[in-house]
């Protein structure tokens, strides 16, 4: 009974251990793909970013060059134009990196290559300003509408671009949120298939463990039948071979149980053996193996008892039976009971004890019932 009610608290430990396992399991990954999700394109948006400035910059110097052809903005313009290729061959290397389909950056991909086209005519109209001569109308002109095209082009390939980022880690969002709702189902769907496991395992335990004690109990009065008898006997022989401690037993038989059944029916019969199985369980002790062997025969095994102390006893049956109120229309009777009383000698095994105390038992009934024999 002890190990059948550890059992349930050890497979509830091991589901909550299981549950916990999934839950940090669960907590981790969500925590890792807060972290990492979009951070494809992090890194690309920031570029991005600072590539937008580039037009701005490029309109606000052509303009300051054009109205002070000085030094300062020529060594800005060469340096801008200097870093506008880097810039748009760095993204470019990204977005082809990327999981964005190439249909959708392909028209991107074709402004900046035009602009890339582009910037070696800017590069020649900026080399023929000097600071010393004033640049004709037609060439200031020129210049500007040059200018004027790189920026544009510049200003909504990265626009464009940037919403095409932003869409994209939009996207992998949502799917970053179905991924992690499948996968915060699949683990309820594994915790409940393991909770229901365990129930199954523990289910199936409890009744193996029902039917094996029901194999080992009799069914009417719940005391030990003959072969958890057998069990207890060959355990406590084995014991007594090592340690040499005495083992007893009472083997006892109701007076007249018949006439009980042929008078006032076998449910009067039944309920009457379930009274006196109880009052052997109240005058035994707690190791003493207490088993209904067929019918109204009954034994007890006594480990580390003697004759003496099993006599003991069979005289504390013998008194508690004669008192014990019979159940029912059979409450006018009073029941006896017979007992043959004996001790393990050297050399016993269980079948020489139980056969020495049947012979008594039997010389118990011949001699008049109703005592024990020893």
């Amino acid at each position: 009974m002890r190990r059948l009610a550890r059992k349930p608290l050890v497979l509830l430990v091991t589901y909550l251990f299981i549950v916990w396992v999934c839950l940090i399991a669960f907590g981790v990954y969500l925590s890792e793909a807060r972290r990492l999700i979009g951070a494809n394109y992090t890194a690309m948006v920031t570029d991005v970013v600072r590539a937008q400035e580039d037009p701005e910059r490029l309109r606000l110097i052509l303009d300051s060059l054009l109205d002070s052809p000085d030094t300062i903005h020529l060594q800005q313009l060469n340096d801008l134009l200097w870093r506008i290729p880097l810039r748009m061959q760095g993204i470019k290397r990204q977005l082809e990196r990327s999981e964005i389909p190439p249909v959708q950056y392909q028209p991107l991909i074709d402004e900046l290559d035009s602009i890339d086209r582009q910037l070696p005519a800017l590069e020649e109209a900026i080399a023929n300003v000097s600071s010393d001569r004033v640049m004709p109308l037609p060439e200031r002109q020129a210049l500007l509408n040059l200018g004027l095209d790189i920026e544009e082009g510049l200003a909504w390939a990265y626009s464009e671009l940037n919403e095409l980022l932003h869409r994209a880690s939009a996207e992998q969002r949502r799917l970053m949120q179905r991924l992690t709702l499948a996968l915060a189902a699949l683990l309820l769907m594994l915790v409940v298939a393991i909770g229901l496991a365990l129930l199954m395992l523990y289910r199936l335990n409890r009744q193996r463990e029902l039917m094996r004690r029901q194999s080992r109990t009799d069914e009417l009065t719940g005391l030990h039948n003959r072969r958890r008898l057998l069990e207890d006997a060959d355990y406590h022989f084995q014991r007594r071979d090592r340690h040499a401690s005495p083992i007893s037993m009472l083997l006892l038989d109701l007076d007249h149980f018949k006439q009980i059944n042929d008078a006032f029916g076998h449910p009067v019969g039944d309920q009457v053996l379930i009274a006196f199985a109880n009052l052997l369980l109240e005058c035994s002790r707690q190791t003493d193996s207490v088993a209904r062997m067929g019918g109204e025969e009954f034994a007890i095994l006594l480990p580390f008892s003697n004759v003496l102390a099993a006599q003991r006893l069979a005289q504390r049956i013998l008194a508690a039976t004669r008192e014990m109120p019979l159940p029912g229309p059979a409450q006018g009777r009073r029941l006896t009971v017979s007992i043959g009383v004996a001790e393990a000698e050297d050399g016993d095994d269980f079948d020489r004890l139980y056969h020495r105390a049947d012979q008594r038992l039997y010389r118990a009934k011949a001699q008049g019932r109703d005592r024990a024999i020893g």
